[in-house]
């Protein structure tokens, strides 16, 4: 173990007993929580990236030499990865939003209680779904 910052966990009055200084475990980097985390902030970085993207795509509709090189660039393997990586941070972020989302909601809201978290799940779940369908649907042209 070494020694952690030694303000990170003081309390806002002295207690009546000395409590020892906070340490930081060995595996502290390792541990799948603190996996997890990383793996949640770096999805902000994909999603900086995906922004530029966008921006570029929107440049690239000045005119249609320069769209049609644009869609010709996103056919090669590197693009291919970065959408599957985008892909998966969009989806990794939402799963973890869908776990966490029951967890935060009141115990009742007015007289009614919430349904239970299963239930919540699945109507999370099937909402998602349903939207990225219409979505679907209509960026494919099969809807109006």
């Amino acid at each position: 173990m070494r020694p952690a910052d030694p303000h990170a966990m003081q309390p806002s009055k002295p207690g009546s007993t000395r409590t020892a200084p906070p340490q930081v475990p060995d595996d502290f980097w390792t541990r799948p929580r603190m996996l997890t985390y990383l793996l949640f902030d770096a999805t902000g970085i994909v999603y900086l990236l995906v922004g530029l993207v966008v921006l570029r795509v929107a440049w690239a509709l000045t005119s249609a030499e320069s769209w049609n090189a644009l869609m010709s660039e996103f056919a090669s393997p590197g693009y291919l990865v970065f959408h599957a990586i985008a892909l998966v941070s969009a989806l990794f972020v939402g799963v973890r939003f869908f776990r966490l989302f029951p967890k935060a909601q009141p115990a009742r809201i007015g007289p009614a209680k919430p349904p239970p978290r299963p239930i919540l799940h699945a109507l999370l779940y099937v909402a998602w779904i349903g939207i990225t369908l219409v979505l679907l649907a209509i960026l494919g042209g099969v809807w109006p």
